[in-house]
């Protein structure tokens, strides 16, 4: 190994033996800013961590499955989608990306069985990168694991390793580099630490001058990775797998309950899996367009899928470029036609299962 990872190893040694307390908060800022920057240099040196796993995406929305080797990905794959990706009941039976494909509710979701990671699979055991690499472009994680519930605390470790951080969102940060002035923080009341503290954590990415805009409560893992930038903000779900062989199902409740969006399943039984199905759809925040031809006829086969918030100007882009430069008007029916043909334009927020009309002026 080069320099940097042993580097990164020693700092989270150093992590690990220092207990958190006021007293070393400061310490521990520091720490974790040095191994961000560390960690940076290292995704930056080993670029997306090379060739072997390239899946080009597909459909409305991707998922990736990650999870160590031997809690049953391919079983879940071939559970979700009837894509027959090789099971067997040892480590690393998956050795290169199986993609399947879930239709559900009309939407057509990309799951991606990648090989099963192992620890310091971002310094690149076992090929690690290649499979975090693959993560990061993906719309949902979902980290599997089994009964003895092992490994989720590690797997979302190895994530944020390579810059992929689940179950937080991106804060309302800014910055604002200078020639001279030092470093000024801008932060409201109720951000507690230190300025001292955040200006040292500053320092560490080698910028002198510079204002800091916090505008609104944040922790010091808020500032890092606003300071690191080269972070990924994902949508994740635990999926507990297994859950028809014996267990203890006090620990599966405990363990459970740290993490905030958990769904229990058997790949092998079906039990679970439907409710899965549903989660991954609203994790996923998909609406359905349905298309009104010329004919009059609606299209309910195959709608146009979006993510909330779209517009009409998304609809109109997805047909064709020539229907978003003809646009005249687009006419829209809502809510089991308690709105009808209602004429709106370009910007207008569509929801889920609107039925509309594109006008142009052809």
């Amino acid at each position: 190994m080069g320099g940097i990872e042993d580097r990164i190893k020693d700092i989270e040694e150093e992590l690990k033996k220092t207990e958190y307390n006021k007293a070393t908060e400061h310490h521990i800022g520091i720490l974790k800013a040095k191994l961000a920057k560390l960690q940076a240099e290292a995704n930056e040196r080993h670029g997306s961590g090379g060739g072997g796993f390239a899946i080009p995406k597909s459909g409305d929305a991707t998922i990736a499955l990650v999870g160590f080797p031997s809690v049953g990905k391919s079983s879940l794959l071939n559970a979700m989608t009837g894509t027959e990706s090789k099971v067997g009941s040892f480590a690393f039976t998956t050795l290169k990306v199986i993609p399947g494909t879930l239709d559900y509710r009309g939407a057509q979701i990309q799951i991606l069985d990648l090989p099963g990671i192992i620890e310091n699979a971002a310094l690149g055991s076992g090929r690690g990168r290649e499979v975090l690499s693959m993560v990061r472009s993906a719309d949902l994680i979902l980290i599997i694991t089994d009964t003895d519930m092992k490994g989720i605390d590690r797997i979302v470790s190895e994530l944020e390793k390579v810059g992929i951080v689940v179950n937080r969102r991106k804060k309302n940060i800014a910055m604002k580099k200078a020639n001279k002035g030092g470093i000024k923080i801008h932060k409201p009341k109720n951000v507690k630490i230190d300025n001292g503290e955040i200006k040292a954590v500053i320092k560490e990415f080698k910028i002198t001058n510079a204002d800091l805009y916090i505008r609104e409560n944040v922790t010091m893992e808020d500032i890092i990775d606003f300071l690191s930038g080269n972070r990924v903000y994902a949508k994740s779900l635990v999926v507990v797998n297994k859950i028809d062989i014996p267990h203890d199902t006090r620990k599966v409740k405990r363990e459970s309950a740290k993490y905030p969006r958990v769904v229990k399943v058997s790949a092998s039984t079906g039990v679970g899996v439907e409710e899965l199905k549903e989660k991954i759809y609203d994790e996923l925040d998909l609406v359905r367009v349905y298309l009104r031809k010329k004919s009059g006829d609606v299209d309910f086969e195959r709608p146009l899928v979006l993510t909330r918030g779209a517009t009409v100007r998304e609809v109109c882009r997805r047909v064709s470029r020539e229907m978003l430069r003809s646009f005249r008007y687009a006419l829209l029916t809502r809510n089991n036609n308690k709105v009808i043909d209602q004429r709106v334009g370009l910007d207008y927020d569509i929801e889920d299962e609107d039925i509309v009309t594109i006008v142009s002026r052809n």
